[in-house]
This record gives C-alpha cells, structure tokens and sequence, in this order.
C-alpha cells in the first residue's frame, strides 16, 4: 500500500513539474524568447511521448511566429501523423494556410472543432488567435469575437478568452469593449498587476494616440518584469511614431537584449536607426544582414535611402534601379520617386531628377513641398514662369507655410517682377512679422519701384527693419547700413541735410569707412 501510494505521489509530482515545464514554455513564446521555448517543447517531446502531438503543436506555433512557414507545416503535419485526434494540430495547419488559402484555412479550423467538446476552451481560443493576429478584414475580426464569446459563456472565469477578446474589439475599433474586456481580464487575476495587461492597455492608448498614458502602462509593465522584452519594443514604436528616435532606439535595443535576436527584428533596429539620423550604423546592420542572406524585399528601398543620406549617390541610384525593376508599380512610393529624384541631382542629372521628382508629386499629390526644389531647377535655368508656377502650387496649398512664400517672393524678386514680389513679402510679414526677411525683401522690392526715390515707397518698410534689428546690430549690421543708407538718400532727395546725416552717421557707426556716408556728408 505505502509503494502504490508512494508511486502515485512520484508520479503525480512528476506531471506537475511537466506542466511547470510547459507553463514555463508558454512564458517564453509570450516574451519573444522563442529559443527557450522551443529548448523546452522539445525536451518534453522525450520526457512526455503520450502529449508528443501537443507539442509538436507549441514547436510549429512557435515556427508561424516568427514566419517559418515552412517549419512550421512540418512540425503541424508530423502531429497529425503522431495522433490524427489531436485538434491542436488542424488548427495549426489552419493558421499556416490563412493567408494563401482562406478556404482551406477554414476547413481546418472546422476540424479542429469537430474533433473536441462544446465547451472545450483551448481550441476556439487559438482559432480566434489566428483571426486576431493574420486578419486583414473586419469579418476576420468578427468570427474571433464569435468563437471568444462562446468560450467566455461556458467558462466566464477563464481569463486568457477575456485579454483575446479585447485584443478582437481594438481591431474592430471598438475601444470601449476593448478596454471592458481587459479591465474584466484584470479583475479575473484578482487585481494581480499583470505585464501582459500592462502592455495590452499601453497598446490601445498609443493607437488612439494617447501618448501619455500609453507611457504610463508600458512602464508599469516594465516595473514588474524588466525583461518584458515586447513592451520595449512597443515603447520604440510609440516614441518612433512621436518622432523622438533617441528613446526609440535605447528602447529598441532592450528589445534586443530581452528577446531571441532574429533578422527581422534588427532590421526593424536599422530603420529606427535611419530614422533618427545614425545612418552609419543603420548602414552597417543592413551590410550585416545582407551578408547573412536576410530576405527583405524592404530591404533594398532602406539601403537606398540610407545611402542617399551618407552622400553615397551612385551606389544608391544603384538601389534604387534594383527597386524599380523588382517592385510593382503600385508599391513604388512617393519617397521612392523623390530619393531617387535627389539623388540625380546630387549627381549632376538634374533633368532627369526634376522629373522623378515630379512622378513623386504625381504619386502623393499632398507632397507640395517638392515645388522648391523643382522651381530651384527652374529658377538655375532662369525660367522664372515654371518656378513660379510651382511655387505657387505650393503657397496655394499651403498658405501658412513661410518658406513656401518665401521661395515665391524670391523668384518674383529675381525675375524682376517688384509689384509681385512686393505682394508676396507683405503676406510673409504678416505670417512671420518678428522676422527681418519679408521686411528686408519687401523694401528692396519697393524700392525697385521707386528708384529715383520720389515717393520714399520703401521709408516705412526700412524703418521697420531697422526697428527688428536694433535687438542684434552686430547680427544685422548689412541690413542696418542698406537701411540707414537708403533712408539718407531719401532725405537727399527732400533736401533735409539734417536728417540725412543723422542717417550718414549712423551708417559710419557700422563702417567707418563707408565711402556712401562720407560723401553723403559732404554733400551741401
């Protein structure tokens, strides 16, 4: 009696430390840290051969995570001849054909369910997993909130249908019941801070662009398992989208440090490097990545830019004729139209460049800000009418945008065309009126048309630079002298000498050697 009892104990505590092993496993695929999982289900294929069905489920499950398709069915298939009853399995093979063969995809999934009880939980739940996570359409999204239901009506205690739930309503773009469903989740774990909630909630603040408080979750997370590897790299996201690429990156690389390093993950680490400036890095890991074979249609498109950035020009025209050729015209951007377009021009080919350039405006008809350097092709040319038909797309796009009417003042100005220009520096005064530009331009537009100075159509204007420039004489101090200078003559012209050369001195306060002034205070 003791040895039976003595048995039953030995072996009850042997499948506990089994399950220990696999629960073990799951924490690891939820962390990203594929190779221990994989380390683990394996050693549970020798150790437990009766649930070898069931783990080679969790080794394929872990393949289709990180896209090993191929890897994946293999694992799918050998449980299916290992045990054609296990539904796990169907499910797995129904996951790794979604995305080519919905059909198919189906019919496995209605297998798996065939095979196991109505209230069976495990098998619905990763069949709304495979909608949640390979849907592209609304009815995807739906049928994962149909299966999670069913399960959450028989057993409304399970906590795992609830976070799944949520995650179904955050695509359908139904924040409230998302946001139910997690709190529900929550309350199941009896209030017991989770990291996997943390970074649930954290997601759907940072996809309504609550930037705040999608911080406040994701360090929460953090603060209760500083190896959550997803959560930084949720963080790299958010502050990437922000645009504050320094803490994306430092987040990014704690990603890196907490996961199972793999290709895609650094070359994800590559782009947050371009995008906040270090593309010498960038450059290397992507050097790093094409040497190990990595394949990434993306990749091409990032090398090329990243080269146009470093000033390697060629080499990046390089890239980007590798682009055009391979891509299909519907996946060719913008940006790829205007790197490519820059790039000629940096390499001479401005011709050439200008009408990529053009194509990229064609592609993104919102890109207004291409107008400048098309019109400043033009402008090289001296074909100021072309110039400024593109400039004043821009401005009329945009009529807020400084620069914009900036660059069309300044062609006006240097086609000789005074009335116009002197319109258009008036708007740039008023859009930037603590700025000496629009004045300066504005004066000198003026004065062009009144050369001989007999109204003093430029005075007022002057007086208003000199007015902005008195805060730095030394900054402005060529503005101040034409000021200065242009304001004596005029006061030559009324015949007021006084005047004039309090104007004169004040030029030779400037430049004691002004030949203007000098003689400005001869004269009688």
């Amino acid at each position: 009696m003791k040895t039976t009892l003595w048995l039953s104990l030995a072996s009850l505590s042997w499948m506990t430390a089994l399950h220990a092993q696999s629960d073990k496993a799951a924490l690891h695929v939820e962390k990203e840290q594929y190779n221990a999982a994989t380390s683990i289900y394996k050693g549970l294929l020798k150790s437990d051969p009766k649930k070898a069905a069931e783990y080679y489920y969790y080794l394929g499950d872990i393949a289709w995570r990180k896209d090993k398709q191929d890897s994946a069915k293999y694992y799918f298939m050998e449980g299916v001849k290992l045990d054609e009853t296990q539904a796990l399995n169907y499910v797995g093979i129904g996951k790794s054909t979604f995305s080519s063969n919905k059909v198919e995809s189906s019919k496995s999934f209605e297998k798996a369910i065939a095979l196991v009880s109505p209230k069976n939980a495990l098998i619905p739940e990763a069949i709304a997993e495979a909608y949640i996570l390979n849907g592209t359409e609304k009815s995807d999204f739906v049928k994962a909130v149909d299966y999670l239901q069913k399960v959450i009506l028989n057993d409304p205690k399970r906590i795992s249908p609830q976070i799944l739930l949520g995650d179904a309503y955050g695509k359908l773009n139904e924040g409230s019941k998302q946001a139910e469903a997690y709190n529900r989740a929550q309350y199941l774990l009896e209030q017991t801070p989770s990291p996997l909630l943390k970074l649930k909630f954290g997601k759907m603040y940072a996809n309504v662009r609550n930037f705040d408080l999608a911080v406040k979750y994701y360090n929460e997370g953090l603060a209760l398992d500083p190896t959550y590897g997803p959560i930084y790299r949720e963080l790299g996201d958010l502050y990437s989208r922000f645009k504050m690429y320094d803490k994306a990156i430092t987040n990014y690389e704690n990603y890196l440090k907490n996961i199972d390093k793999n290709q895609d993950v650094e070359f994800k680490y590559a782009y947050f490097l371009y995008q906040s400036k270090d593309f010498t890095k960038s450059y290397e890991i992507l050097q790093q990545l094409e040497a190990a074979k990595y394949s990434n249609k993306q990749m091409v498109r990032l090398k090329a830019y990243v080269l146009y950035e470093k000033g390697s020009y060629a080499e990046s025209l390089q890239q980007f004729e590798t682009l055009f050729s391979t891509f299909q015209v519907n996946e060719i951007s913008a940006r790829d139209y205007e790197f490519n377009g820059k790039a000629l021009i940096q390499s001479k080919k401005e011709e050439e460049g200008v009408k990529y350039l053009q194509l990229a405006m064609q592609k993104d008809t919102t890109r207004l800000d291409l107008c400048t350097d098309i019109a400043n092709y033009y402008v090289k040319k001296e074909d100021y009418p072309q110039a400024i038909q593109y400039l004043t797309k821009q401005v009329n796009g945009n009529p807020k945008d400084a620069s914009g009417v900036n660059a069309l003042g300044m062609v006006y100005y240097y086609a000789g065309n005074y009335s116009k220009s002197d319109s258009v520096f008036t708007i740039l005064t008023i859009l930037k009126p603590n700025s000496i530009t629009g004045y300066l331009y504005k004066a000198r537009s003026q004065s062009q048309l009144d050369p001989e100075l007999k109204t003093g159509l430029a005075k007022s204007t002057y007086e208003k630079v000199i007015e902005l420039a008195a805060a730095n004489t030394e900054k402005y101090k060529k503005e101040l002298i034409e000021s200065y200078e242009y304001i004596g003559y005029y006061y030559v012209t009324q015949k007021d000498k006084t005047n004039a050369d309090i104007q004169w001195n004040k030029v030779l306060l400037l430049d004691p050697a002004n030949t203007k002034a000098k003689n400005g205070l001869l004269m009688k």
